[in-house]
């Protein structure tokens, strides 16, 4: 069996909304809308919640049969696979599943992701910085500033160059945190 299924839930997952359709109602396969919020890490009673709409189209929903398809795709999406490609996403984990190796795996994803979202920032701020001390030089460069304006723009670089120098060794040091081990993923053929 080929794994590769799971990328694919999570983007189910970031779809959003849990719901029933008006001809899933009307077809009445209770394990497989079950299995399909299940699979896509619905908590159990927003589940339920959505089936409650096909009273609406004069439906009453199987609870048993949808709490055995649920339970089944629950299995499917509580892999630590899953859980380290929702973490390694930034998609918030929300509890449903009650393994250990799951919630490991998440915050192992989560904990990659951070460092990812951390760099990225580092270095639009570094940018940022670089483009202020550009223009402090074209001012400074000007000769249209009294003695206090040159000396505020002087403390400005120097506290911009600070922050810059700390924010590159910051830079240097966070790969060293993606290194740590990872969850190991097989492909079964």
């Amino acid at each position: 069996m080929r794994k590769w299924t799971l990328p694919l839930l999570s983007l189910i997952v970031l779809a959003g909304c849990t719901s029933v359709s008006k001809d899933e109602c009307l077809q009445a396969n209770w394990q497989g809308i079950g299995y399909k919020h299940g699979a896509d890490g619905t908590e159990y009673h927003d589940g339920l919640d959505a089936l409650s709409q096909c009273g609406e189209y004069g439906v009453s929903a199987d609870i048993a049969e949808y709490k055995v398809g649920y339970d089944l795709g629950l299995a499917v999406y509580c892999e630590p696979e899953n859980g380290f490609t929702l973490g390694i996403q930034g998609v918030s984990y929300n509890g449903v599943c009650n393994s250990t190796a799951f919630r490991k795996a998440w915050q192992e994803g989560n904990d990659r992701y951070q460092v990812q979202q951390r760099l990225a920032y580092i270095d639009d701020r570094i940018d940022d910085i670089d483009r202020r001390l550009k223009d402090i030089r074209a001012e400074l460069n000007s000769n249209q500033l009294d003695n206090g304006q040159q000396k505020e723009l002087y403390r400005e670089r120097k506290d911009l160059e600070h922050e810059r120098k700390d924010l590159r060794k910051e830079r240097a040091l966070l790969p060293l945190l993606n290194k740590l081990p990872s969850v190991e993923i097989s492909s079964q053929w």
